[in-house]
């Protein structure tokens, strides 16, 4: 009897340890998401600067008028590997070129000669901005990778997605991406 009272006693202790430590992690996912890239929708684009990967420099505030996807990934990121793909037929795209979308595929801290390599076996012909010191990844927040950033015409930024789930996600990001070159621009 005494064993069976200890047993619920402990049970009982179980419970409330899970209950509070899932009610913690609950709090902090929440907490996470206050700061982490999707609570930049709506706000003004943090402005940069970086050297792309075939030496020339790009500036986030001169793309105004542009619609700007900034997928930001590295080689050794599986997800960022197999979205890529889809990022490469969105930037070649003529019809969304010509409506105004720029793609820039950030490249997370890594060594020049290693994305190149990387670059030229997948023949991938998007414009690479190298964030060697990370500072561009810390400006927008972002917590893991993939994540991509629509910036409007406007210099806001218009959507959010971190991750890639394959089809649904692409077509979402197309969807995005649409959405974003309405606004302000023609059809």
């Amino acid at each position: 009897m005494n064993t069976r009272r200890r047993h619920r006693h402990f049970l009982g202790f179980a419970v409330l340890a899970c209950a509070i430590a899932l009610a913690g992690w609950s709090l902090a996912r929440a907490q996470d998401k206050s700061t982490d890239t999707q609570s930049l929708k709506g706000k003004p684009a943090p402005d940069f600067s970086l050297q792309t990967l075939d030496g020339k420099t790009v500036t986030l505030s001169e793309q105004r008028g542009s619609v700007v996807l900034l997928d930001f990934w590295a080689t050794w990121c599986g997800p960022c590997v197999a979205a890529l793909p889809h990022v490469q037929q969105i930037s070649a795209d003529k019809d969304l070129a010509e409506r105004g979308l720029k793609v820039w595929a950030v490249n997370a801290r890594e060594k020049n000669e290693q994305v190149e390599k990387f670059i030229k076996q997948n023949n991938y012909t998007f414009t690479v901005p190298m964030d060697a010191d990370g500072k561009v990844l810390q400006q927008y927040l972002v917590r893991g990778i993939p994540t991509q950033v629509i910036v409007g015409r406007d210099g806001t930024i218009k959507d959010v997605f971190i991750g890639f789930g394959g089809e649904e996600s692409a077509k979402r990001l197309h969807d995005a991406i649409e959405a974003a070159l309405k606004e302000g621009g023609s059809t």
